[in-house]
C-alpha cells in the first residue's frame, strides 16, 4: 500500500484524531480510498487532504459537518458553494470581532478617563466628549429589582436587534425641562449615523460631578437639587464607575450634571 497512507499517517498530516477520521466517515464526508476486506484497515490519498481541510474549515467557521453532507447530495458544485458561504461567515465573524474589539477600546478609554478623576472628593470639573445612548424612560421605584431587570433586558435586546453596540458605561438619566422632570434608564452605545426614536447624543462639554455610592432608595432628584443647586433647565447624568477592585455591596456612580 505504499501509494496510501495508513489513517494514522494521515491524521498526523492535520494533527487530527484517528477518532475524527472515523467520524468524518460514519457521516459519509470522508471515506478512506481504500478498506483492506481482510484486516480493515484503512488507507487514505494525499489528494484527499483538500477534503479534510474543508472539514476543519467547517469546525473552525462552527458549519455543523451534518449540513456539509448535504452540500455534497445537494449540489455537483457543493464545495464552491459551501466555501462561499464559509467566506459569508468568515466575513461576519470578522465584522463581529471588530466591532467587540470596538468596544474593548471604547471602555479601556472610558476606564482611562474615569481613574483620572478617582481620587476627586466633592464636587468637579470634567469636560466630557458628545456621548450616544440608548434610552427608554423609567417610571417608577429604581429599587425594583424586578422592574429594572425587565426594563434593562429589553433595552439591551433592543440594541442587539437594532445592531447598537451597547458598551459600559450605563445607569441613568435625568432631564430637567421648566420644571418638567423625566427618568431614564440608559446604554451607552458606540458612535452611530442610524437615526432611531431611542438614541440620543449626548452633548460634548464641561460637566460638574460628583461621585457617590449608588443608593436605590435615593431621592435622587432632590440629592442633586442640594448638591448642584436647582435648575429649571438641566441634564443629570448618573453612571457607573469601571474600577479595577469591586467592593461587596458597594456600586459607585459619578453623577454628571451639565446645564442646559
Amino acid at each position: 500500500m505504499k501509494d496510501y497512507l495508513t489513517i494514522g499517517e494521515f491524521a498526523k498530516l492535520r494533527s487530527v484524531n484517528i477518532n475524527s477520521l472515523l467520524y468524518y466517515e460514519k457521516l459519509g464526508i470522508l471515506c478512506p480510498a481504500y478498506i483492506d476486506p481482510k484486516t480493515k484497515y484503512r488507507y487514505y490519498a494525499t489528494e484527499q487532504l483538500s477534503a479534510l481541510d474543508i472539514i476543519l474549515l467547517c469546525i473552525n467557521l462552527d458549519i455543523p459537518l451534518k449540513e456539509m453532507k448535504q452540500y455534497q447530495d445537494e449540489n455537483v458544485y457543493w464545495q464552491k458553494k459551501m466555501l462561499n458561504d464559509g467566506k459569508r461567515i468568515a466575513e461576519m465573524k470578522m465584522q463581529k470581532l471588530q466591532n467587540d474589539l470596538q468596544k474593548i477600546e471604547y471602555a479601556l478609554k472610558c476606564r482611562d478617563e474615569q481613574n483620572h478623576y478617582s481620587d476627586c472628593k466633592g464636587i468637579y470639573k470634567r469636560e466630557i466628549h458628545a456621548r450616544f445612548f440608548i434610552v427608554e424612560e423609567y417610571i417608577g421605584d429604581l429599587a425594583n429589582i424586578t422592574q429594572f431587570g425587565r426594563i434593562s433586558t429589553e433595552l439591551f435586546d433592543y440594541a442587539e436587534r437594532k445592531g447598537f453596540s451597547a458598551v459600559l458605561p450605563t445607569g441613568f438619566m435625568f432631564t430637567f425641562n421648566e420644571n418638567k422632570i423625566r427618568q431614564f434608564l440608559f446604554y451607552e452605545v458606540l458612535p452611530t449615523d442610524v437615526k432611531d426614536e431611542k438614541i440620543i447624543e449626548i452633548p460634548k462639554g464641561e460637566y460638574r460631578c460628583l461621585q457617590v455610592e449608588f443608593e436605590p432608595h435615593m431621592n435622587h432628584v432632590e440629592f442633586i437639587d442640594q448638591q448642584f443647586g436647582s435648575s429649571s433647565n438641566r441634564l443629570a447624568i448618573v453612571s457607573n464607575l469601571i474600577r479595577d477592585e469591586l467592593e461587596i455591596n458597594s456600586r459607585y456612580n459619578e453623577i454628571q450634571v451639565i446645564d442646559t
